[in-house]
């Protein structure tokens, strides 16, 4: 797993694409908005995110995206909502993850204030 996360990191350093979007996007909500959606369809462990953060902070110093995404990768679940609603309920699922998207933009502003 490690493996395929550094060699998705390397691709996501040669990609062009980040480079040509923030010539279009200029806020930096969307910017927020996008990496917490990102985050929140890719799925992590807390040890990986180590890793990623730190390739992050060599293409891009954008503490405020890469704490989203970072935030909303660790802590919200769309790929196991299925399992956890299973065992916890739709409700609880639903609320929970809502809530850890909120507060992962919630977090980033607050890490950017900080730092």
């Amino acid at each position: 797993m490690l493996f395929w996360i550094i060699i998705i990191v390397a691709m996501l350093k040669q990609a062009w694409v980040f480079e040509n979007l923030a010539n279009y996007i200029n806020n930096d909500f969307i910017w927020v908005i996008l990496a917490d959606i990102f985050g929140s369809v890719s799925v992590g462990n807390t040890i990986n995110s180590y890793i990623i953060a730190d390739s992050f902070w060599s293409i891009s110093d954008y503490i405020l995206v890469i704490t989203a995404f970072l935030i909303s990768w660790v802590t919200v679940g769309i790929i196991q909502i299925p399992a956890e609603s299973y065992f916890f309920g739709k409700r609880f699922t639903i609320t929970r993850n809502i809530i850890s998207f909120v507060f992962a933009i919630f977090g980033a502003y607050l890490v950017r204030i900080f730092y």
